[in-house]
């Protein structure tokens, strides 16, 4: 369930939770989740109101597991409740090792790793890559952990 703060803080330097500039979302585990994956919407649920309320990693490897909608803030076991930031600033998230500070980021081919939208050349103009952005990088990564700007998807 969405929850809103309607009091806003802008006090700088208290972190992120500071005027509450991430939004968290609670979903199911469909399977095992770390902290910190990169999360699908399980669309091979066979009800369809389980396809928004349960959670995978996310991978391009599997057909469903590509709806990515943000970074697991805890892990869990299928069936267990996973809180995900679907909005705003996420630190430590799973990343591609190549990450760089604007990287933009993807779903990639590791399970619940964020891969790097790579530059695509249609005739002049370099275009962002086919698969929606899902967070910008805000550093560069450390053994594939950075922090990121997660992008509203859900």
């Amino acid at each position: 369930m969405a929850t809103n703060t309607i009091i806003q803080y802008l006090e700088s330097g208290n972190g992120v939770a500071t005027s509450h500039r991430s939004q968290v979302e609670t979903f199911i585990a469909a399977e095992t989740i770390a902290a910190n994956d990169l999360v699908s919407l399980d669309l091979s649920q066979a009800i369809d109101g389980d396809k928004s309320l349960k959670i995978t990693k996310a991978d391009t490897g599997t057909a469903t597991d590509t709806c990515a909608i943000g970074f697991a803030l805890n892990g869990g076991a299928a069936g267990d409740k996973i809180d995900v930031t679907v909005a705003g600033i996420h630190i430590s998230a799973n990343v591609d090792g190549a990450t760089v500070a604007g990287s933009r980021l993807i779903v990639g081919s590791t399970a619940g790793r964020a891969g790097i939208a790579a530059d695509i050349n249609e005739g002049g103009a370099a275009t962002i890559a086919q698969r929606p952005i899902i967070a910008i990088a805000s550093e560069a990564d450390t053994a594939n952990v950075a922090t990121v700007f997660v992008i509203k998807q859900f």
